[in-house]
């Protein structure tokens, strides 16, 4: 009998033994698959975060350098390293928008890959190839002093040109000329070559000159900048600017080209700002403006009254001997052109900076302070 029992004694104990070993093997087998899950895990972090780096990376680059094709660079970590490559080219099919693949490899050879689509879109409104005149004003547009004006000449369509394009009437007084870019470069415009003019008695306004539009924008912060004039509308724009200055003295207008919105100034009254191989953008906010004597301006300056219809507008004046290259907007009323000789000429390259064309002296890109880059939502691929 005592055998019998020594017997089950050491089955029962040698069975239970087999269980405790078993279930050590299978308890090691998963404490080792969860750590190689968790290193795979850990591996995949650091593989997709050298990635998304890498995607960073190329749209820094391509803000600094429109031109740039690559950039390479790693990610370490206490458990993992992973390099990344980038590279950056134009998609074939859509004009503006730049191909973005990351790759991003581990020591054991295990990627990660990562692409996105992003495109340049500039702060004018993508719609225009321009403002259509050098002289676009929300009211009535008086041209006295000894004015010139020198029109787009594709501002109503390819040849067709536009000096002034008022909301309301134009009064001409004065000796007022408007003319084509040829004819100011060689010899200056005259009663002989004008478009338009008033000399002494005579007066002649042509097709170039646009007055009382039933077609004039209604929101002139659409027409320019492509956006209805709203609080979010401001938003993104005041995120474009170079700067958000509250002075038209400020250093910054003659340091480069840029996009400058001046907000809090009881006056903007400046000298010569920008140059033509550095053009502005410059958005004078609830301000008058004075263009001083002798001066020049390169760019576009729009004159925004966030009240258009109240009495107390805000004036805009150019002195005598003043020179104006690009385009001058206003969405009021209340516009003074100063007696003496001063000029309003379109400048197409000037204009052309601001959208990035290939003739641009900036180029194209966000190397182009006019010119940012946006991700396209629904490009973002990471498998």
């Amino acid at each position: 009998m005592r055998k019998v029992n020594g017997f089950t004694t050491l089955t029962v104990s040698l069975l239970l033994v087999s269980i405790l070993v078993a279930v050590s093997a299978f308890i090691g087998k998963v404490l080792v698959s969860d750590k190689r899950i968790a290193l795979n895990e850990i591996e995949y972090r650091v593989a997709f975060a050298a990635a998304e780096k890498g995607i960073a990376e190329a749209i820094a680059e391509l803000k600094v350098d429109s031109a740039a094709t690559a950039v390479s660079g790693s990610v370490a970590s206490s458990s993992a390293q992973a390099t990344y490559n980038v590279t950056m080219a134009a998609n074939g099919a859509t004009p503006g928008v730049t191909d973005i693949v990351s790759t991003a490899t581990m020591d054991n050879g295990a990627q990660t890959r990562i692409s996105v689509q992003v495109a340049e879109s500039s702060v004018l409104n993508p719609n225009n190839s321009g403002p259509a005149a050098p002289l676009i004003i929300s009211g009535t547009t008086p041209l006295n002093g000894n004015i010139t004006i020198v029109a787009n000449p594709n501002g109503s369509g390819k040849g067709v040109p536009v000096s002034v394009w008022s909301k309301n009437a134009v009064n001409i007084s004065g000796s007022a000329l408007t003319c084509g870019l040829d004819e100011y470069t060689n010899g200056g415009c005259t009663t002989n070559n004008a478009y338009s003019y008033k000399q002494g008695a005579s007066t002649v306004i042509n097709s170039d000159i646009v007055a009382n539009d039933p077609g004039f924008p209604s929101d002139m912060f659409d027409y320019v900048f492509g956006e209805p004039d709203s609080a979010g509308a401001w938003k993104n724009i005041n995120a474009k600017a170079t700067a958000i200055i509250s002075s038209c003295t400020d250093p910054q207008l003659t340091g480069g080209a840029g996009f400058f919105i001046i907000e809090g100034a009881a006056s903007c009254a400046f000298d010569s700002i920008g140059s033509a191989s550095a053009p502005v953008i410059l958005l004078v906010k609830d301000s008058s403006v004075v263009m001083n004597a002798n001066s020049k301006f390169y760019g576009l300056l729009f004159s925004y009254d966030s009240n258009p219809s109240d009495a107390s507008s805000y004036n805009i004046k150019v002195n005598g001997g003043a020179e104006f290259y690009g385009s001058l907007l206003a969405n009021h009323d209340s516009v003074t052109l100063a007696n003496g000789n001063f000029g309003f000429i379109y400048s197409e390259d000037i204009i052309c900076d601001f959208s990035g064309c290939d003739s641009s002296s900036l180029g194209s890109g966000s190397s182009n302070p006019f010119i940012s880059l946006g991700v396209i939502p629904g490009s973002w691929k990471d498998w």
